[in-house]
């Protein structure tokens, strides 16, 4: 048994090595396909880019000869008519080839006036005045004479007939400019109109050369220039191109057996061959002129320039090639026995990418289900955009007994122990508020749970606020957060002690404050995501920007404010990657005003003897709106037993004071409004009554405040300029 074992190990292994070949093998095979693929493609790609940029360099190059030509053609025309002024005046011409020379100091080398023969007896057969450079004086002489015979020159024999002026074919004077020129001759005429002579401005084939070193592509490519006929005319430097490989590519130009290709739409027509002095692969590009005179312009560009980078990168992705093999081959080697070691890792990746997305789950969860609020008194919406995957802000609201509970708060960090602080807060926060209505005793419960085995040092700014939807009445602590803006005509950042963020000191004891939201009045809350939001410039958006929106959208609806804000914060970023959570929260208040059907009042004097007086009043109320009896009944008692709870806990025994009940009614909601200046007291914060115990049992007031909650659709406490404010509601409609 234990030989089979081994057998079938060692063929495993073997199978193994076998598989582990093949593999190799295929994947160099696809590589360099695919490497052969991204080459030849990248290359097509060059290749016609080259085409493009080489029209582009023969073109500027024949505007930029074009333009010279023009320029010199202009000098010649206009002493053209100077010329026919003094057709008689020989030293006249001396002058005036002189002043032609003086145009223009860098490319007419020379001008000249060449006559027919003996058209001045005295001058002889040959008068040809001359003007060149020499230095930095112009000198004139008279070159006409059998050794330079001009009547066999190009120009001479165009114009004389009286043909179009032209430029002629780049000829060596030896006797006027000393150099290799190119003339744009114009014929002189007598009255008659029979041409007697020529006027004629040399040009340097020198600055030909110059211009096409000045529009190179790639450090050795070089240009040519042949004439109508295929000869050289300007050629490069010799230490880009020798005068023999200059002669080759004329020839090739010239010879129809070369096989050549058509670029960029015919425009262009081009030809490989091998410079076989440097040993290198070329590339020639050529184009005639398109304007007298039509040279053609001949650019050549090494391939080795041109592709140099292609190759590189080619070999590059090669040698990147055989190292991946070469890891490919130790992979499969070390694969049996990193097998487990691999799996594990990938069972934990999988298991952090599942609690990451549990995290980011349970975070979504943690948010209101709904991101608004459209109440009869209130607008909200809240809206979390985290810049990773789970963020560290947080927000929450709901209604209560009348009362709009919110927060929102940045835990200190981001990721994951970030989203774990925001959900631990904010579920606690959901859990305090449901049974407290004291934004500074909710605080301070959520600093003491905060701070407790807070190893990490973690802390969270936040802001708790409750808003009295009846009253406008609005109570809020700040825990080192930023200061809310309200909106109610203008911006104004609202009244905020700073305090410090809660998780840092649990023997700190936060400071609730309070306000009025006026009716109409939009609150606007954020997180530090919206200031310090960074453009490309890495700068912060900033609370100027801030009030500025504000501002500018603080009439629109929440979500619609939201939406703006969210559009203009991206705008500003450029694109740029969010550094932080950005959370917003938008609260409108405008308060509905219902049409009152009943609106009544009754004083109490602190005694209890006065609740006979309420109990007739409320029975009169209850009868004329035609309330059920039953009903009537139960909230008459609710009704009395609040009163008697308000005059044993707001008077202590001694203390005077009144208690004054409210009635009101608007066709939809019965509302109790009962007040008192005694000393503070919520009956809501009290505890449930336990209805199993007997009635000696069972303590003062209990019973009224278990009817008022069972009972009523809202039990709302507020303290309001000193007053112990108790609204009981409940919804009825009446015949």
């Amino acid at each position: 048994m234990q030989t089979e074992g081994r057998d079938f190990k060692r063929m495993f292994l073997k199978f193994g090595r076998q598989s582990g070949l093949v593999i190799i093998i295929l994947a160099a095979i696809v590589l360099e396909a695919i490497s052969a693929f991204q080459y030849y493609y990248t290359r097509g790609m060059l290749e016609r880019k080259l085409e493009e940029q080489m029209l582009i360099l023969l073109q500027v190059s024949a505007q930029r000869m074009d333009g010279i030509m023009r320029e010199t053609a202009s000098a010649t025309y206009n002493q053209l008519w100077h010329a026919q002024q003094h057709l008689d005046d020989a030293d006249y011409m001396e002058t005036l080839v002189r002043n032609m020379v003086m145009i223009d100091d860098d490319k007419i080398v020379g001008a000249g006036v060449a006559f027919r023969p003996y058209y001045f007896a005295d001058k002889g057969r040959w008068y040809e005045p001359y003007a060149r450079r020499e230095g930095d004086s112009i000198v004139v002489l008279q070159i006409g004479s059998a050794q330079h015979n001009y009547f066999t020159r190009e120009f001479y024999q165009t114009c004389i007939k009286g043909d179009t002026i032209k430029w002629s074919t780049p000829y060596v004077d030896n006797e006027g400019a000393k150099d290799t020129v190119s003339t744009y001759g114009l014929p002189l005429r007598d009255k008659q109109g029979t041409p007697i002579g020529v006027l004629g401005i040399d040009v340097s084939t020198e600055w030909i050369r110059d211009i096409l070193r000045q529009i190179r592509q790639h450090p050795s490519s070089f240009s040519i220039v042949l004439s109508n006929e295929g000869n050289l005319i300007s050629t490069p430097d010799d230490s880009l191109c020798s005068h023999e490989l200059a002669e080759k590519i004329a020839l090739m130009v010239n010879d129809s057996t070369v096989k050549k290709e058509l670029k960029s739409n015919g425009r262009v027509t081009s030809f490989k061959f091998y410079d076989e002095e440097k040993g290198r692969a070329a590339r020639v590009y050529y184009a005639r002129k398109r304007v007298e005179p039509k040279w053609w312009l001949v650019k050549v560009c090494y391939d080795d320039e041109a592709f140099g980078e292609l190759h590189k990168m080619r070999k590059t992705i090669m040698w990147m090639s055989l190292l991946g093999l070469f890891a490919l081959g130790l992979i499969i080697q070390l694969f049996a026995r990193n097998d487990r070691k691999m799996q594990t890792s990938l069972m934990k990746q999988q298991r952090i990418d599942g609690e990451l997305k549990i995290a980011k789950d349970i975070q979504t969860q943690m948010l209101p289900r709904e991101s608004s609020i459209v109440h009869n008194d209130v607008k909200l919406h809240g809206s979390q955009i985290p810049a990773r995957e789970v963020g560290g802000d947080l927000y929450d609201f709901f209604i209560r007994d009348e009362k709009l509970f919110f927060c929102i708060g940045d835990v200190s960090g981001k990721g994951i122990p970030a989203s774990f602080i925001m959900a631990v807060t904010q579920s606690l926060f959901h859990n305090i508020a449901s049974r407290e209505s004291g934004p500074a005793h909710i605080m301070n419960l959520l600093n003491a749970t905060a701070c407790r085995n807070n190893e990490s040092n973690m802390f969270a700014t936040l802001f708790i606020g409750v808003l009295d939807l009846p009253t406008g009445h609005l109570r809020y602590c700040n825990a080192g957060h930023e200061i809310p803006i309200l909106f109610d005509q203008s911006p104004t950042t609202i009244d905020v002690k700073s305090n410090i963020p809660i998780g840092l000191f649990s023997d700190f004891k936060y400071e609730m404050q309070e306000m009025v939201m006026p009716s109409g009045s939009t609150l606007f809350l954020y997180t530090d995501g919206l200031t310090e939001a960074r453009n490309g410039q890495r700068e912060q958006f900033g609370m100027e920007r801030v009030k500025q929106l504000v501002a500018r959208y603080g009439t629109m609806s929440p979500k619609e404010m939201i939406d703006m804000t969210i559009t203009e914060v991206e705008r500003f970023s450029e694109h740029t990657e969010q550094g932080d959570d950005l959370t917003l929260l938008v609260i409108n208040y405008t308060p509905m005003v219902e049409k009152m059907l009943l609106d009544e009042e009754l004083t109490l004097a602190n005694d209890v003897k006065e609740v006979t007086k309420l109990s007739s009043f409320i029975k009169d109320v209850m009868a004329r709106l035609n309330i059920d009896k039953s009903l009537a009944s139960k909230l008459r008692l609710a009704l009395e037993e609040a009163v008697v709870n308000a005059m044993e806990y707001a008077y202590p025994a001694g203390s005077q004071g009144d208690v004054k009940v409210r009635v009101t009614y608007d066709e939809k909601r019965l509302r109790f409004i009962i007040t008192d200046s005694g000393i503070p007291f919520n009956p809501t914060e009290a505890s449930k009554a336990d209805t199993t115990l007997s009635a000696e049992e069972r303590p003062v007031g209990g019973l009224g405040i278990h009817l008022m909650r069972q009972l009523m659709d809202s039990v709302n406490y507020e303290r309001i300029n000193k007053k112990n404010v108790l609204t009981l509601t409940k919804n009825v409609n009446v015949e």
